[in-house]
């Protein structure tokens, strides 16, 4: 359904830069949390680093996320590549910054484990003590996290494998099980469409039902229409729904996509007028309830960045102008209703 690219978890860290709609403050869920997508790579020195956080945390930002690829994160048994990880958590945690840990053991529609156990079951012995190791691994960065995703649109993955989507469900289990000891104020989920994008709802709802976290991807799309958009009020619509269908558990998005194509039935008015109810949403919402918000993508990418399917129109208009600015830095209506009063 969408394309993202997984980075090394050594060679580049995607930082979602969450701009608080009130004061930030990574314990206290009272306000709920607005970001954009943005990439930081280690090309960036320390001194720019700094200045990049520095700026990002004088804007208001309140809570980053960090990648972690399993099989770049651990290159052999037993080795692990992850120091980078846990010095951002770190950093933005020692910023006053919530931090997010993205950890997917399945992406879209490819597993993402060590390629030595990839042909195990999700609730083999030895791939769940893998895991384990893992997150005792990253131990440090545990004490720096407030949320972990174990899946990226997993109901993509698992629609047409329902024995892989059972072993995984018993693997969620019981990693929730064993961060309840390890770290017991991080809370663990995995991330699917949602419920009015998703091919497969009920799978998402099987996915979601041990998570004491619901995290969703949302870009509001009109049914068998693919990649043609829904009017910008749908969204109040929707998140009400799945905050009254949430069970009391907390929510999140950590995606969430409006292109600004004709193409797909919107223009540079209609996204921002999306981007504007997403703000308000957000402004209003109880902190407790809907974590954070986080949009996809500051920029569209460059026109050289290819990736595009022969054929598939409206999908390629969707990603190459989701973004809240062009691809040279030039704001989009939808720009100045993200940064409201900043």
């Amino acid at each position: 359904m969408r394309a993202r690219k997984w980075p090394a978890a050594i060679s580049m860290l995607a930082v979602f830069a969450i701009v608080a709609t009130g004061a930030p403050e990574r314990r206290s869920r009272d306000t709920t949390e607005l970001g954009v997508a943005i990439e930081l790579t280690r090309n960036l020195g320390p001194e720019a680093q700094a200045k990049l956080l520095n700026g990002l945390r004088a804007d208001g930002v309140s809570e980053f996320a960090v990648e972690v690829s399993w099989p770049e994160a651990e290159p052999s048994p037993g080795h692990y590549r992850i120091d980078d990880a846990v010095r951002a958590a770190r950093v933005f945690r020692q910023s006053g910054a919530n931090v997010h840990l993205d950890l997917p053991l399945v992406a879209v529609r490819e597993k993402r484990v060590p390629a030595d156990i990839a042909a195990l079951a999700f609730d083999d012995p030895k791939l769940s003590l893998r895991l384990g190791h893992l997150l005792d691994a990253l131990g440090p960065a545990l004490y720096d996290i407030g949320t972990i995703s174990l899946g990226y649109e997993a109901d993509v993955y698992f629609f047409d494998k329902p024995e892989e989507l059972e072993a995984y469900r018993r693997l969620f289990a019981g990693a929730v099980e064993f961060l309840k000891k390890k770290a017991p104020d991080v809370l663990v989920g995995v991330t699917t469409l949602s419920p009015t994008d998703s091919p497969a709802p009920m799978v998402a709802a099987r996915l979601h039902q041990q998570s004491p976290v619901l995290f969703y991807l949302y870009a509001p799309f009109a049914s068998g229409q693919p990649y043609m958009h829904r009017p910008p009020d749908s969204l109040e619509h929707d998140w009400r729904r799945l905050l009254e269908a949430s069970g009391g558990r907390p929510i999140a998005f950590p995606e969430v996509s409006y292109s600004s194509s004709p193409e797909n039935s919107s223009s540079p008015e209609k996204q921002a007028e999306f981007v504007r109810r997403m703000r308000a949403f957000a402004a209003s919402a109880d902190g407790k309830h809907l974590l954070f918000v986080c949009y996809a993508t500051l920029r569209d990418p460059p026109a050289s960045a290819g990736g595009e399917m022969p054929g598939a129109v409206r999908r390629n208009a969707f990603f190459a102008n989701r973004g809240l600015q062009k691809a040279d830095g030039t704001p989009k209506p939808a720009w100045k209703e993200f940064v409201g009063g900043h």
